[in-house]
């Protein structure tokens, strides 16, 4: 039998503590600048209140379509993104020496939720193709490759990376085999080390990593290109257990881009190492719920859609939280949810819609439990997978 059931009212409340959580820290973030550049200590909180409600708007509006209409735009979409992308290294907006704005928007915020719409739909339609490298993975890796090249020329060396580790998730939750997948990764994994040691862009930040990651900081310019990362660290540590409370940082004085890729730091200062666990598992909470609706969903399509939804937000949160705690080289990713941004806030408001969506039509079968698309096996294991897959 078909069931209905109500949407996943636990990601709502995740969704809107994050939102809230961002709110609260770009205010206290900005504050410094605001005063200092704006002449008002509440420029960027307004600014920020603005995009929630358009993100609430794209929220309501996504979740009051039905998830399988997106099949039908997969393609318009993805073309519609790379012509987007086009323009921008075109005419788009230079800041801090990326080209990654046209029209104040981030096309590269739009591609990758374009490339997730895509690769579910092409991948739950192309399943018997997928056994062949040239004729069911190549075909859609080129694309992908179009997408990462085109945003790595403004150049968003972060965005690309995202989008690569966004692709990888997407093949591997459609079936492409491990051994198509693991030649993959080795291919990204030299290209990644050429970079490293080529293009002097990124070959300076893991030079700056490098002793940031051990915290030696040996041999490191603390006052030139290792600054940011420095005074990030600085704020984490000086956050201690429980922090200096709401409102108490003082590094946001110091941090260029506090309120926005280094939100985080701000954060962990004002709330101590409970907080950053704290936000840690809220983002926990969300994947864990996005995972569950791409399991509980009704069809390949919807497993795919989303499984990529969620790996999208958490991706960005994990490469995020990794750079502001010199994990990794730094990226120039926002938090989602949380850093100020217009472009990733729009657009991860709508993926959450779309899983809402998503999460009041489960297929139930005669027991009552949920029948799960073929995919399964690569996570679960359930008979009622292979059954699905044959």
């Amino acid at each position: 039998m078909r069931g209905e059931v109500r949407s996943d009212r636990t990601l709502i409340w995740v969704t809107l503590a994050l939102v809230l959580v961002g709110m609260l820290t770009v205010y206290t973030a900005s504050v410094v600048i605001a005063e200092q550049n704006f002449g008002g200590a509440n420029v960027f909180l307004r600014r920020n209140a603005l995009r929630t409600a358009l993100g609430l708007i794209a929220m309501f509006a996504a979740y009051h379509v039905d998830y399988r209409s997106y099949r039908k735009l997969a393609k318009k979409g993805l073309l519609f993104a790379i012509v987007l992308l086009v323009l921008t290294l075109l005419f788009g907006v230079s800041k801090r020496g990326m080209k990654g704005f046209l029209l104040m928007f981030q096309p590269s915020e739009v591609a990758k939720l374009a490339l997730v719409i895509y690769l579910a739909d092409v991948l739950s339609r192309r399943q018997e193709e997928l056994e062949s490298f040239a004729k069911g993975v190549a075909p859609r890796l080129a694309l992908v490759f179009t997408m990462v090249v085109l945003i790595l020329l403004q150049p968003d060396y972060g965005s690309a990376l995202a989008l690569v580790l966004l692709s990888f998730f997407m093949l591997f939750l459609g079936g492409v085999r491990f051994r198509h997948l693991l030649a993959l990764g080795g291919a990204a994994a030299l290209c990644a080390a050429f970079a490293a040691r080529h293009i002097e862009h990124i070959s300076a930040r893991v030079a700056v990593w490098k002793p940031t990651l051990d915290l030696s900081l040996e041999g490191l310019d603390l006052r030139g290109a290792a600054y940011q990362i420095y005074q990030s660290l600085v704020a984490l540590g000086s956050g201690g257990i429980f922090g200096r409370g709401v409102g108490g940082s003082l590094q946001r004085a110091f941090i260029p881009d506090s309120y926005t890729d280094f939100a985080f730091s701000i954060w962990g200062e004002e709330l101590g190492l409970i907080g950053t666990v704290a936000l840690v598992c809220v983002f926990a909470l969300f994947m864990v719920r996005g995972l569950r609706i791409a399991k509980r969903a009704p069809d390949l399509y919807g497993t795919m859609l989303a499984g990529g939804l969620t790996a999208m937000v958490t991706t960005y949160a994990v490469l995020n939280i990794a750079v502001v705690t010199a994990l990794v080289p730094t990226t120039g990713l926002p938090l989602p949810f949380v850093s100020y941004g217009g472009s990733s806030l729009i657009v991860n408001m709508a993926a959450v819609g779309i899983l809402l969506n998503m999460s009041k039509r489960p297929v139930l079968d005669s027991g009552g439990r949920p029948v799960l698309a073929g995919v399964e096996s690569r996570w679960a294991g359930s008979p009622a997978a292979g059954k699905a897959r044959s």
